[in-house]
């Protein structure tokens, strides 16, 4: 199997990593026995955390923990604390019995999970956990996210056996890294909050003619608003009718050669149907829901993607299900039949291992967007991103599941349409981070130099996929720079050192600090100085400025394009049954969630999202389970 992307390769090789089974979220409790238990020595143990895996490196003597080393590249501000904290507690308490770092959850446990183990091996007791997880069952799921939970539970519930393969250190893939978002009509909210008539009026002017298989929907929810608007019934108005015409609105699009994504009415209505259904059951996993209105039809969990997480494994726990980390799954195996009966995986320390399902085979592998160089190459959204643009996933979302399935028969549909997100150059700062920064710029240029764009724009993500390598470059001068030391202090110098800022006492340095032409870049600034100093930018209609880019010392910021989603992937039906090129069902195999095609079209629908991933999730689980 072609493995694409170099990092995670190396990522694999330089991590000394420790599996755990079942449930992640379950931290050993290790700590010193008595002076003179431990066996001196330095130990290392690498975990995942919220973007890496976290490596822990203790010294021992005998009686205590002497020194400890913690490194990784996680989220700047909230995981880079933990690593940055823990050491000290750690120190302290003599074990793994440590608070964390507020606000830095799944960061903190990496490290206390990599610590435990650390103290394990001095205490000279098997931190292999995965030895004791055989290698057949009756369902085998390949991924551990928030599909693959759901599918893992699903099956346990209905009565299999069921083993996960996770290549990940610890569960919840990209869900555990997303706000958590999920579908919901809540009665008992809307019914609290303000009526919402105008909101409503657009939906009375649309055509049904225009929306296809989903006209019906648009005219029943015509019909309600009609009778909404008519009455005076108190609280604000929602309907699945209504979610169902919003993600239509937004999901449908095309590609810049003016193919439709394919937005799959029957997978979408039949499990945005059953959203109360899904979330009462997440909720039956410890899942609750914040008390504050996020948008239309749409909740967040406590505890947002981890939150959600947190239920999903208690569920899979619940039904027996085994997780197998840090194992990768590599080929799908189909018998006489063409039935899919096992899965050849590839552990941390390389060794090949046959997982056998006497039922079925689910794969829930998740996004390609990982995958620089297949997302470049099945791209068709932009001009300018290519396989140097990064992602916000983890290493793992490679597409294994896309091109294991392929390769086994399966049809694949929308692969080019995937949507991005902005992060400092090369990952240097988090999204959060870079959007304090570019609240700061004066004016914004690609790698040629030159402006593109209205900068105060809210489309700042589309004009920058279409511009040379995904790269923005914001511009200033001694006013960005004080505004952006105003966030915290030293906050300038910590983004040069990260490869993110770029700074001269000219403009002509900081040009040359950042790989820009100076003297392109000199023209366009003094282009865009005229415009502010005449109110008037006649090249893109800017009205509000920043102030003119006219005293030193000067700031250049480097912003990237990241894959974000990916929105193609395998055809399924409303069983979750993978289908060949035919149309045919491929026996044995099922798959779920970000591996799919069909469920956003062009573009991403917080909320719908999750709901279609765990449900679809949760009925390959429970149809595998059944060999049907």
């Amino acid at each position: 199997m072609k493995i694409y992307n170099r990092l995670f390769a190396a990522a694999m090789t330089a991590a000394v990593i420790v599996g755990a089974c079942f449930c992640q979220g379950t931290v050993p409790a290790f700590a010193a026995e008595s002076a003179g238990s431990y066996i001196p020595g330095t130990y290392s143990s690498s975990e995942y955390g919220m973007l890496d895996y976290v490596t822990v490196t203790v010294t021992f003597d005998e009686e205590s923990i002497t020194d400890v080393i913690i490194e990784g590249n996680e989220t700047d501000g909230i995981g880079s604390t933990a690593i940055e904290e823990m050491p000290a507690q750690i120190l302290e308490a003599q074990s793994a019995d440590v608070d964390g770092v507020s606000g830095a959850t799944v960061t903190s446990t990496a490290i206390r999970t990599a610590l435990a183990n650390c103290i394990a091996q001095a205490l000279g007791e098997d931190t292999d956990t995965n030895s004791d997880v055989g290698t057949t069952a009756d369902v085998i799921v390949v991924g551990a996210g928030g599909a693959g939970l759901a599918a893992a539970a699903g099956a346990g519930e209905a009565g299999a056996s069921v083993i996960v393969l996770e290549a990940n250190g610890r569960a919840g893939g990209s869900t555990s890294l997303s706000g958590g978002h999920l579908s919901m009509i809540n009665k008992e909210m809307n019914a609290a909050m303000e009526r919402n008539d105008e909101d409503l009026e657009i939906y009375l002017t649309y055509d049904p003619d225009d929306f296809g298989e989903w006209a019906d929907d648009l005219i029943t929810l015509q019909e309600q608003i009609t009778e909404y608007m008519a009455g005076d019934e108190t609280g604000r108005f929602d309907s699945y009718e209504r979610l169902m015409i919003d993600h239509y609105l937004t999901s449908s699009g095309t590609d810049l050669d003016g193919n439709e994504a394919t937005l799959d009415y029957e997978l979408n209505a039949t499990a945005l149907a059953a959203n109360m259904e899904i979330l009462e059951w997440l909720m039956d996993g410890g899942m609750e829901i914040q008390d504050s209105y996020y948008k239309e039809h749409s909740c967040t969990p406590v505890g947002s993607g981890q939150g959600l997480v947190d239920a999903e494994l208690t569920l899979a726990e619940n039904a027996g299900a085994q997780i197998v980390y840090n194992t990768r799954a590599t080929e799908l195996i189909a018998d006489s039949d063409g039935k899919i009966v096992a899965v050849v995986a590839e552990d941390s320390d390389g060794n090949e291992i046959t997982y056998t399902a006497n039922c079925g085979v689910i794969i829930v592998t998740g996004s390609f967007s990982s995958n620089s160089e297949m997302a470049s190459e099945y791209q068709n959204i932009s001009t300018g991103l290519n396989e140097e643009n990064g992602s916000t996933n983890p290493d793992t979302n490679q597409g294994d599941g896309i091109i294991m399935s392929e390769a086994a028969g399966a049809a694949l549909r929308d692969m080019q349409f995937m949507s991005t997100m902005i992060y400092g150059y090369n990952n240097g700062c988090s999204y959060i981070t870079w959007s304090q920064i570019a609240g700061t710029q004066q004016l914004t240029v690609n790698s040629d130099g030159v402006r593109y764009c209205d900068e105060t724009s809210s489309s700042m993500t589309a004009e920058l996929i279409n511009q040379p390598g995904g790269l923005m470059y914001l511009v200033g001068d001694s006013k960005m720079i004080s505004a952006l030391n105003e966030i915290e202090e030293g906050f300038v110098d910590s983004m040069v050192e990260a490869g993110v800022c770029f700074t001269g006492d000219t403009l002509e340095e900081a040009a040359e600090a950042a790989g820009l032409d100076p003297d392109v870049l000199a023209n366009t600034v003094t282009s865009f100085n005229e415009a502010v100093e005449s109110g008037t930018d006649t090249e893109y209609g800017r009205t509000e400025f920043n102030g003119a880019v006219e005293e030193g010392p000067y700031i250049i910021a480097v912003g990237e394009a990241f894959y974000h989603l990916t929105f193609g992937g395998l055809v399924i039906n409303t069983d979750a049954h993978v289908l060949n090129g035919d149309g045919e069902v491929i026996s044995g195999l099922y798959a779920a969630g970000d591996v799919v095609s069909g469920l956003e079209g062009a573009a991403h629908d917080s909320g719908v999202c999750l709901t279609t991933a765990i449900y679809y999730g949760k009925v390959a689980g429970e149809n595998a389970a059944a060999a049907q």
